[in-house]
């Protein structure tokens, strides 16, 4: 009996983290995947990443996706801008259902990964994290080049201090998309949030500093994972 246990014991510490994976606008999960291969297979046996599609197709664009939009529909055409304080976000609700569902069926996830907008959605799941149950066994996110919404309806995600999820933030100097301070403001919306800040633009860098800085992120978390 006291070998079964500690047999099982071991094999509880050594269980990898799951993470979902959310993609950028226009993006796609086949084209996220690829674009973090050579961080994942730095993070490869701590964790494993499942890349999901967002549900909204943009306009007359193989392979690209969005999470939401930022303008109403014109000649059926929406389209997404990060800086856009709009009072619109198209397909948010249904991207945040699908996102749950998933969840719900495929779960539980220790983690989520993202991009850009998917990092901006990101930041919104774990403020939904105190009323929504299939959310319940997320306690860390790992976002790059995040950033916060600037459409008013997001608003109220942003109100208190997100406390809940532990979360790792790596964005760009140099990133000619998403503004430095639009990246900062997510980082305070978070307490005790881990930084990176590396000198280059609007990508998921493989660097070995980069790499490093992720693997001892996921270690702690593995660590308290396992202490709790």
């Amino acid at each position: 009996f006291q070998h079964y246990y500690i047999t099982n014991n071991l094999r509880s510490m050594n269980r990898k983290l799951k993470i979902l994976c959310l993609h950028g606008y226009r993006q796609s999960e086949i084209s996220f995947r690829e674009k973090t291969g050579g961080l994942r297979k730095a993070l490869k046996s701590l964790a494993e990443f499942e890349f999901i599609r967002a549900p909204n197709a943009v306009h007359k664009e193989e392979n690209s996706y969005s999470w939401f939009y930022s303008n109403p529909a014109t000649h059926n055409i929406q389209t997404y801008n990060c800086l856009d304080e709009s009072t619109e976000d198209p397909g948010f609700d249904e991207s945040v259902a699908f996102i749950l569902d998933h969840i719900s069926k495929n779960g539980p996830y220790d983690g989520i990964m993202s991009f850009s907008q998917g990092a901006c959605l990101t930041s919104m799941l774990c403020s939904m994290k105190r009323t929504e149950s299939s959310l319940s066994d997320l306690s860390f996110v790992m976002m790059f080049n995040g950033f916060r919404s600037r459409i008013t309806k997001h608003d109220k995600y942003y109100t208190d201090i997100i406390e809940t999820v532990r979360s790792l933030h790596v964005y760009g100097q140099t990133d000619g998309v998403i503004p430095l301070d639009m990246s900062e403001k997510l980082v305070a919306s978070f307490q005790d949030p881990v930084t990176f800040i590396h000198p280059g633009g609007h990508f998921v860098p493989s660097s070995a500093p980069v790499r490093n800085f992720c693997k001892e992120f996921l270690l702690n978390q593995l660590k308290l994972k396992h202490s709790s």
